[in-house]
């Protein structure tokens, strides 16, 4: 990477506020200058600055002189359309952390090198806003030329524990909406296992300590003491956005493997619950469609 780069960060949410903060210590350590932030709403690209030392800025084209612009935000429309206002120079690459669609990312990072010789890289990240903060997020990287994947991987490596990568453009982005509706699977799953023990008689947190220490554990059943069976229901990512990573799983599954059964349920069964408790809250709160449905409350 040239020592004249000037990075950016675009959409400070949840996750995309810490991926900026570790993309300003490395902008600091490797180029002496701080990493350049945007958000919608500005008041949090100005609290970002306050406490991470970055540099907000107040429009979309002040981030025309970055060489390196990262981008986490809700959807690929929305990348789409904050590109649109950002005149990049030619060469610049994008590394978009957007949970996105394959698909549409494709068609954007063919447009971008096409019309502008804008370079992409979609790098969506798993670990949850606590991943995020730590810089221990895998990130699901996709890059059509080694030079691409390497400044990414660069880039990424310092808000991951491991970088992935996994094929061409838009690879990244359909591993990560697979990685998504297992994620909901296994907590459906775990739900629908342990309202059935609790309804037999077995406390739900005794058979999870046993669960956990054998064959049927998954990343689910240890959260779920601390998620459902504590009420809480804050892990920290919205249901409605696990949704939309479902919907687009569901898709790709569709296109690829018609005959499958279990993914598709698994997309119906989110959608009910955002239906039931809105988008905005926690994708935990999946577990309260089944509890409310067998009449058992973990």
């Amino acid at each position: 990477m040239p020592s004249t780069a000037q990075v950016g960060f675009v959409g400070l949410g949840t996750m995309g506020g810490h991926l900026a903060g570790h993309l300003h210590k490395f902008s600091q350590e490797r180029h002496g200058r701080p990493a350049l932030v945007w958000n919608r709403s500005p008041e949090k690209a100005v609290r970002h600055a306050e406490v991470h030392g970055t540099t907000a800025v107040a429009s979309l084209g002040d981030l025309s002189a970055c060489t390196i612009l990262c981008l986490c935000l809700s959807t690929t429309a929305d990348v789409e359309a904050v590109l649109a206002q950002i005149p990049l120079e030619r060469g610049a690459l994008v590394i978009d952390a957007t949970s996105g669609d394959p698909e549409q990312t494709k068609a954007l990072a063919a447009k971008l090198l096409a019309d502008r010789g804008i370079r992409f890289c979609d790098a969506p990240v798993s670990g949850g806003p606590k991943g995020a903060e730590a810089g221990t997020c895998t990130t699901m990287l996709g890059g059509d030329t080694p030079e691409d994947i390497a400044a990414a991987s660069e880039l990424c490596d310092r808000w991951s524990k491991k970088v992935v990568h996994c094929g061409p453009v838009g690879a990244g982005d359909a591993t990560k909406c697979i990685n998504n509706v297992l994620n909901s699977a296994h907590l459906l799953l775990a739900t629908e296992g342990m309202l059935a023990l609790k309804s037999y008689g077995v406390d739900p947190a005794t058979a999870l300590e046993a669960i956990n220490g054998g064959s049927g554990m998954s990343l689910q059943t240890t959260r779920l003491p601390d998620n459902v069976l504590s009420r809480k229901f804050n892990f920290g990512f919205a249901l409605g956005l696990m949704r939309k990573d479902c919907n687009i799983a569901g898709a790709l599954v569709g296109s690829q493997t018609p005959s499958a059964t279990l993914i598709p349920r698994v997309v119906e069964l989110l959608g009910e619950a955002e239906a039931e408790f809105g988008s905005d809250a926690d994708y935990t709160q999946v577990a309260q469609l089944l509890e409310k449905r067998a009449g058992v409350e973990l």
